[in-house]
């Protein structure tokens, strides 16, 4: 399952998902963007699992703990030099620290807008894949409060070269304080590690854990209970990425205007500057304030995702994120290109107001940009 669809998973079951099939066109911008990432991983099945809520049991990621910024920062002319010497190491024989190292130089290269670095992190990257996982998990039983069954576990490990999990921390332990007893199991599991180039390599990796609590079936909550339990998970573990991404998630789709929404979604930015959607909100929410090249620099790691997509239609609304920032920047020829491809990527499914509003833009984009006629003599 793509970490995507697990983040989808992990919202409809924290959230009930009481919205059924495409989201209203009155949605906010981070709710539309959620949807459309969740439509263009599986269309077919989008309305069933926005519906059902459907619960995945034991799942495994990595996606929130390899979103760290590079260690290195590189300017463009610098890219070509360090993605050449990167490549040169991994010809050899490296060492587990000198491919860690050459992986962020690689990141670092496309980053700084170096197609070829992008490109081979594309082809040479092969994620972490679970071949055994251990029989035995906490065990199904009644919690001792109403709507545990929201609760997540969460633990952040290192997955080293030989396929085995070390060195887990706890990152959410849950209101029933189960963690040491998945830890104490996690060692009999086995991977597929990290490859670069052909080697194995160690990385960060997030186990997370949604533990099933009485009936299969989730009650469906209200509103107020939505968010109260993703308040809940911040209070009880404020340093989660995972916790505030899911606050600001909730706020988004269900109190876009909440006044802490700002807030919450500067917290998670500050956790996952690199995830996807948070880039992509903190990028908006600064076209909103005039501040484009702020937005823009916010915006790369969504771009430099639509760039390592493989067979994957990038999210209009990260394109559309930033046209806009393009052309508050009066980069019109930039502004045009994206949000002409937005456009041209919108689902015909997808609902009429929206795809209306995004022609809209277009038009204004292309007004504002024609060249103004010469005056009459």
């Amino acid at each position: 399952m793509s970490w995507r669809l697990l983040f989808l998973s992990l919202l409809c079951l924290s959230t009930g998902c009481g919205h059924y099939g495409l989201p209203p066109s009155t949605a906010s911008h981070g709710h539309l963007s959620l949807a459309m990432d969740a439509y263009l991983d599986d269309p077919s099945s989008y309305e069933r699992r926005i519906a059902q809520g459907t619960n995945f049991g034991f799942v495994t990621t990595d996606a929130l703990a390899s979103l760290r910024a590079p260690s290195v920062e590189l300017e463009p002319d610098q890219a070509p030099r360090v993605f050449e010497e990167a490549v040169q190491v991994l010809k050899g024989n490296p060492s587990d620290e000198e491919l860690r190292r050459a992986f962020g130089e690689l990141r670092a290269a496309c980053d700084a807008d170096h197609e070829q670095a992008c490109v081979f992190l594309k082809e040479q990257v092969q994620p972490a894949v679970i071949l055994e996982a251990a029989a035995v998990r906490p065990m199904k039983r009644e919690p001792r409060f109403t709507h545990a069954e929201y609760a997540l576990i969460i633990l952040g490990c290192r997955l080293d070269v030989d396929g085995r999990l070390r060195d887990c921390q706890v990152i959410e332990n849950g209101p029933e304080h189960e963690a040491e007893h998945l830890i104490a199991q996690l060692s009999m599991d086995r991977y597929k590690p990290w490859m670069l180039a052909g080697h194995p390599m160690s990385r960060p990796y997030t186990v997370n854990f949604l533990p099933v609590y009485g009936s299969n079936r989730s009650p469906d909550l209200s509103t107020e209970l939505k968010l109260e339990w993703a308040r809940k998970r911040v209070g009880w573990s404020p340093t989660s990425t995972s916790a505030w991404t899911n606050l600001a998630a909730q706020l988004a789709i269900h109190a876009p205007d909440h006044p802490h929404y700002p807030r919450v979604l500067a917290r998670a930015y500050a956790l996952a500057p690199e995830y996807w959607w948070i880039a992509t909100e903190m990028a908006w929410q600064r076209v909103q304030a005039g501040q484009h090249a702020d937005a823009l620099m916010a915006l790369r790691p969504a771009i430099r995702r639509s760039s390592l997509s493989l067979g994957e239609r990038p999210n209009p609304y990260v394109l559309e994120t930033a046209a806009a920032a393009h052309f508050g920047l009066k980069q019109c020829t930039e502004a045009l290109a994206q949000q002409r491809k937005a456009v041209e990527l919108l689902p015909a499914q997808w609902p009429a107001p929206e795809r209306e509003r995004f022609q809209r833009k277009l038009q204004d984009y292309q007004s504002s940009c024609a060249p103004s006629a010469p005056a009459a003599h």
